[in-house]
C-alpha cells in the first residue's frame, strides 16, 4: 500500500509547525482542547488513514490522494466533540466514533438536499 504523509501543515493555530501558543478555541467540546496536542493529534490522524485505507484497500489513486485531507476533517470533528482528551484518544472507540460521525455526515447532507428541492420547489410554485 502507498505511504501517506497523514497530517501536512497540521500545526497549533495561528502559528508555525511546532510552535506552542495558547489562543482561545472556538466550537470545542469541554474546555480540554490544548495546543499542546498536535502531537497526539497527528498520531490520530495516521490511525485515521490507516483505518481508512484498510476498508479500502484497492482504491484509485484519487482517493488515496484525497485521503490526508479526509482524515485531517475527521479528526478534527473528533477532537472537537470530544468530552475528554481521554475520549478522544481512545483507540478501542475510534472505529465507532468515525462511523457515527459518517453517519451523522450523511444525515446532515441528506437534510440539506432536502431543504434545498423543497426550495425549488417553492420556487417554481410562485412563479
Amino acid at each position: 500500500p502507498q505511504t501517506i504523509n497523514p497530517a501536512p501543515g497540521l500545526q497549533a493555530p495561528g502559528g508555525l509547525p511546532g510552535q506552542q501558543q495558547h489562543l482561545p478555541h472556538q466550537g470545542l467540546n469541554g474546555g480540554w482542547q490544548s495546543d499542546k496536542d498536535v502531537q497526539e493529534r497527528r498520531k490520530m490522524i495516521a490511525k485515521i488513514v490507516s483505518l481508512l485505507q484498510q476498508r479500502k484497500p484497492n482504491a484509485p489513486a484519487e482517493w488515496l490522494k484525497k485521503l490526508p485531507q479526509m482524515a485531517k476533517r475527521l479528526e478534527e470533528s473528533l477532537y472537537r466533540s470530544a468530552p475528554s482528551f481521554e475520549a478522544y484518544n481512545d483507540s478501542t472507540t475510534l472505529k465507532n466514533r468515525l462511523q457515527q460521525l459518517a453517519m451523522n455526515i450523511g444525515m446532515k447532507t441528506k437534510r440539506v438536499q432536502q431543504e434545498a428541492a423543497l426550495q425549488k420547489q417553492q420556487q417554481q410554485q410562485q412563479q
